[in-house]
């Protein structure tokens, strides 16, 4: 497999989107979630020169990315790139379908206050936020997200990210956890997904994993990690933590990195997660691939989905021949899969 390319997929049944589009339709679309510092400002001459189409959506950090001495200078940082994103939409040289989903990782409650009132009308071009180390602060940041949502007609999300030590600590963590999900029903239309910070839980205990292993071979954090898919996942998308490793371009020829993250996705998507954290471009392509939905997956969610509502089947025998499709009991499966190949596609049979 290429893992630069996704083009030997079929796009046949691919639906267009943008920051505007549903909810149902953009928590899946996150997808690969490119993270880098609020200073970045060459982001936006790869976005108008459509450099990368992996590019899918987008993280601006003004947390772990940015010292604590440049918070003022990557606020501006971040006010100018989105200036020149809604003028070249503004004077047709960009559309928002051309537009990757663009969020902006706060560090502090008020932030995304004072960020809302800099951006003005350019706020528009913002699919919305993400907040680290959600926990006992869930409260201050959703009415401060309720605060900036009166402020703009255009449509705003909110990212969380579970990663906090009373989370991974397993005698406060279902506490914290029914916490998060309590606190942020008010506000569930507005949830894109849920986060992970895998690295935050690791290095708590002083773990780092080898290129050879993934994070559900690690017994302390795959034992939380399965908390949150159970308390969350019912109603939201769960999304996989950071990947560590990408594509050394002195030496292209060397690919256990790749190998080491399509095995880590499989594992993400076997136990339920959907999507990843990506901290380099070349992480991209493989995020995307594993989200494309096998020929067998999509026909047998399509013969699952035309069964729902018939009194008079129940179960059939899936389209491989081999395989019981049940209403009952894969219908959920059957929307997610639906859902995945509406954005990403079908994986044709050899």
């Amino acid at each position: 497999m290429d893992y630069r390319s996704i083009n030997n997929y079929s796009a046949s049944i691919i639906s267009p989107f943008d920051k505007n589009s549903s909810k149902e339709v953009l928590q899946y679309a996150v997808g690969g979630l490119l993270y880098m510092p609020g200073t970045n400002v060459k982001i936006v001459k790869t976005i108008l020169g459509k450099k990368n189409p992996n590019i899918k959506s987008l993280v601006l950090c003004l947390e772990d990315a940015i010292g604590d001495s440049m918070v003022d200078q990557a606020e501006d940082c971040v006010k100018t790139i989105l200036s020149e994103l809604y003028s070249a939409i503004s004077t047709g040289i960009l559309t928002f379908s051309e537009l990757p989903l663009i969020f902006i990782r706060v560090r502090e409650v008020g932030q995304m206050e004072r960020l809302a009132q800099k951006f003005g009308s350019n706020i528009c071009v913002l699919t919305g936020f993400v907040i680290p180390k959600f926990n006992r602060n869930a409260t201050d940041y959703i009415h401060e997200f309720e605060a900036v949502q009166e402020t703009t007609s255009s449509p705003l999300y909110l990212m969380p990210i579970i990663e906090s030590k009373d989370v991974i600590y397993k005698p406060t963590r279902l506490d914290s956890l029914c916490h998060i999900y309590n606190s942020i029903k008010r506000i569930s239309d507005h949830i894109l997904c849920i986060r992970v910070g895998g690295t935050d839980f690791c290095n708590i205990y002083g773990i780092r994993r080898p290129i050879s292993s993934t994070i559900w071979e690690i017994g302390v954090i795959a034992d939380c990690l399965y908390d949150i898919i159970n308390i969350f996942a019912t109603d939201y998308v769960v999304s996989g933590p950071t990947w560590e490793f990408f594509e050394n371009k002195d030496q292209p020829q060397q690919d256990d990195w790749a190998r080491g993250l399509q095995k880590e996705l499989f594992y993400d998507r076997l136990n339920g997660i959907i999507g990843k954290t990506c901290i380099h471009p070349s992480q991209l392509p493989l995020v995307q691939q594993s989200l494309i939905v096998s020929e067998t997956d999509y026909h047998n969610a399509l013969q699952i989905l035309g069964m729902s509502g018939q009194s008079f089947v129940g179960v059939k025998k899936g389209t491989n021949g081999n395989q019981m499709n049940e209403v009952k009991t894969h219908i959920n499966w059957a929307k997610k899969i639906v859902a995945l190949a509406g954005v990403y596609g079908i994986k044709q049979s050899d």
